[in-house]
């Protein structure tokens, strides 16, 4: 008996390793034998050469070396209808697990993945706590009980179901994998609260992500709890589909009811300690605050140390000024901040190349518009806003199949301002409330609608245009009010897209109207389509197309050149 005690461990079809049981491998050879009506008198005697012959395997060998020299033990003893029968179920079985496709809550084909043994067992481990052993047990179990069942199509509930009765079965605590209520259920409350773990935002992977030291989890657990609510009581059906699906995502979910962003300018005669006083106060008001120090203000050293101390865990802030002194200060302390292209393009020198430098200054641009209302540019919030993923309805549409694709956005824009405007109706906000409305993926997009570079260059522009006509109509039609200006930071909306779309890498589909690469021909286009536009200053600093963002007249070139 000694090669059985060399032969210890052996390694499964999914990596893991499992102690040798010579009592299983004897049954296993037992049922061959009786499955095609043979005697298994000498089963032990097979089950003693396959050990034999595993001897030279130092301790460790894979299930499916394991299963060959069970096929030619079985016919050196002339056993070959046993031994045909074991590789067919092999087969058999290794088809079943291969084409086996788990569907989501949803049923639709498009929601299913492939059956993964592991991702089961991680379940157990992290919502149940079990020991890894265990854990791939029962997810062999599950396995095994699926194989039986000849099935090729099973959903999440059926499996949550087999696996919590595999858990009975062995003696275990069987709670449900799966909760009606909210899709949250106590083991994760347990793991959440009690570990320091806390949920990924709304769209992000299930697994949870492990918070900082001391981090309180109840904000972030509130904040999953209101998306979750959002996506199965507010939103219809319809638009929960076009959601799972990727058509469109929502911009901070988890806080629909507050605003989503508020912009803040001084008061004519506003003293600084006023100012940012008011922005103190507003941090609890909207998701995300936006301040804007103009050049023309008393920006002393409390506007220059505010930011600093105003940062605070779920606060989410962002600075703009038209200041180069004020931004330099900004760049210096690692704060993120944006500059008016004006007043970025006018700075001096000196200045600009710290700027760029420093590598925390971004540039904003959009088009003349009409001068807003004194309260409208002292204090402007916005409701809601959503991100439409052009990417995937372009791929749906095919190349050159633009009337299709302008239908699918149609369609997409109808249930995502749809979506906006009953989270707005059921947060008590504004009658007619604003909203921003963002393309993701556009550059991307018109790659896939235009193949040919050349046609690309031509028809761009009024696509980009007809797009921007189809968002504006589609937020009237449900009593929106539109906004280009300022929009909120999209966080990790691309990510988001890219991933439900099921494209893998680093891939991000940039939310925004820029249609491509900075370049002379690109913000040529952009400045014919854009509505706004934000990018690193880096990118504009010594570029050739610097000009067209700020045109100068004759007398100003003229001065310049004699200065030079």
């Amino acid at each position: 008996m000694e090669p059985r005690k060399k032969l210890k461990r052996v390694v499964k079809r999914d990596g893991s390793e499992q102690s040798f049981d010579v009592l299983r491998l004897t049954e296993t050879i037992t049922a061959c034998l009786q499955g095609v009506g043979e005697k298994a008198v000498l089963a032990q005697q097979f089950s003693d050469t396959v050990v034999v012959r595993t001897s030279n395997a130092v301790g460790l060998v894979a299930t499916t070396e394991l299963a060959k020299i069970i096929i030619e033990v079985l016919e050196s003893y002339g056993c070959a209808a046993a031994a045909e029968a074991f590789a067919w179920y092999r087969l058999e079985e290794e088809d079943l697990v291969s084409n086996l496709r788990v569907h989501t809550q949803t049923g639709r084909e498009t929601q299913s993945q492939r059956w993964h043994r592991e991702r089961l067992a991680r379940s157990l481990m992290r919502d149940r706590y079990f020991e890894s052993a265990v854990a791939r047990t029962v997810a062999r179990n599950v396995e095994r009980r699926l194989v039986a069942t000849g099935l090729r199509h099973v959903t999440g509930r059926l499996v949550a179901a087999l696996a919590e009765n595999e858990c009975r079965t062995m003696g275990l605590r069987g709670e449900p994998l799966h909760s009606e209520h909210l899709g949250i259920d106590r083991r994760q409350l347990r793991a959440w609260l009690g570990g320091e773990c806390l949920p990924a935002g709304s769209g992000d992977s299930a697994m949870p992500t492990l918070g900082a030291d001391g981090q309180d989890a109840r904000p972030v657990l509130g904040s999953e709890l209101l998306a979750r609510f959002a996506l199965e009581e507010v939103l219809s059906t319809p638009q929960l589909e076009a959601w799972r699906s990727g058509r469109f995502d929502l911009l901070a979910l988890g806080d629909w009811l507050r605003p989503l962003r508020l912009w803040l300018h001084p008061h004519r005669g506003e003293h600084e300690h006023d100012f940012w006083k008011r922005v103190a106060a507003a941090r609890t008001e909207c998701h995300e605050v936006q301040v804007f120090r103009p050049a023309s203000a008393d920006n002393g050293a409390l506007s220059r140390s505010a930011p600093s101390w105003l940062q605070a865990p779920g606060v989410n802030l962002r600075l703009s000024t038209s200041d180069p002194a004020l931004a330099l200060d900004w760049a210096e302390q690692g704060l993120w901040h944006a500059m008016p292209v004006k007043a970025f393009l006018q700075a001096d020198d000196a200045i600009l190349a710290q700027l760029v430098g420093f590598g925390h200054t971004t540039v904003q641009w959009q088009p003349p518009r009409r001068f807003p209302a004194a309260s409208e540019l002292t204090e402007r919030s916005l409701e809601r806003g959503a991100v439409i993923n052009l990417v995937q309805l372009a791929a749906t549409a095919g190349a050159l199949a633009l009337e299709d694709f302008l239908a699918l956005v149609q369609e997409s824009l109808d249930l995502a301002c749809g979506s906006l405007a009953m989270l707005v109706r059921r947060a008590k906000m504004a009658a007619r409330p604003r909203i921003v409305l963002l393309p993701a993926g556009l550059d991307a997009a018109l790659e896939l609608l235009l193949p040919d570079s050349a046609l690309r260059m031509t028809r761009s522009r009024q696509l980009i245009l007809t797009l921007r006509d189809r968002f504006e109509r589609a937020a009237k039609a449900h009593e929106l009010r539109l906004e280009h200006s300022n929009p909120p930071h999209p966080q990790a909306v691309g990510t988001r897209l890219a991933d439900r779309d099921g494209v893998l890498g680093p891939l991000v589909y940039r939310c925004g109207w820029l249609p491509g690469q900075l370049d002379v021909e690109m913000v040529s286009l952009a400045l014919d389509t854009a509505p706004w536009l934000e990018f690193p200053a880096a990118k504009l600093y010594g570029s050739s197309w610097s000009e067209k963002l700020l045109p100068r007249t004759p007398v100003e070139r003229n001065s310049n050149q004699s200065e030079t």
